[in-house]
């Protein structure tokens, strides 16, 4: 009996060895009261900018995007546009010699003056230093026709006609002259005509 329970005992005991011990719950002190400055203070964060979102990209219904696949945008350059020049420009820049401008700026403020044979004689002396320019025989066969050379002015302006070249002003401006000599004259077909080839130039 005695050798039972001294085995029994050493069972508990053995057991009791092997058991993990119980933790006891702690003891709070209830007396103690948190103060003001035990507090956590907490600082609110700020609010952070908000970032607008990427608007949406429009998706187009029944657009195949593999064939966009590798475009690239290219420009494309603009040909320049052709400029267009007056009618009645002429396709070569004359030039007029100084000392012939310079007569003719003299003949024209003689005849508006009134004196005739000056404004003739400054442009004969023109006409021989330049013999191939059309203005000379413009301003020439005009004052022949206010001297009342009808049909010597219709003879020097045919010639300036022949030698204006593509100057159309200067062509109209002759034509009109010839035109004038001959209502004149009374050449009524011949200044139609004259005038016929005037307005084909405008």
């Amino acid at each position: 009996m005695r050798v039972q329970l001294g085995c029994a005992i050493l069972g508990l005991v053995l057991v009791g060895c092997t058991q993990s011990p119980v933790a006891r719950p702690p003891v709070v002190d209830a007396s103690w009261r948190a103060t003001a400055q035990d507090r956590i203070q907490t600082v609110a964060p700020r609010p952070a900018t908000a970032t607008p979102a990427p608007a949406p990209t429009p998706t187009t219904r029944g657009v195949d995007v593999s064939r966009e696949t590798g475009e690239t945008n290219r420009v494309v350059p603009i040909a320049p546009i052709a400029k267009i020049a007056p009618i009645d420009a002429p396709a070569t820049e004359r030039t007029i010699p100084p000392a012939v401008l310079s007569l003719l700026d003299q003949a024209d403020a003689l005849r508006v003056a009134g004196d005739l044979n000056a404004a003739s004689s400054r442009l004969e002396r023109a006409l021989r230093i330049a013999p191939e320019e059309a203005e000379v025989y413009y301003q020439l066969a005009r004052v022949r026709l206010e001297q009342g050379g009808v049909q010597e002015s219709v003879s020097i302006a045919t010639q300036g006609v022949e030698l204006a070249g593509s100057d159309n002003a200067l062509k109209r401006d002759l034509f009109t002259l010839i035109a004038t000599a001959k209502d004149r004259l009374g050449d009524a077909a011949g200044a139609t005509q004259a005038r016929v080839r005037a307005r084909s130039l405008n």
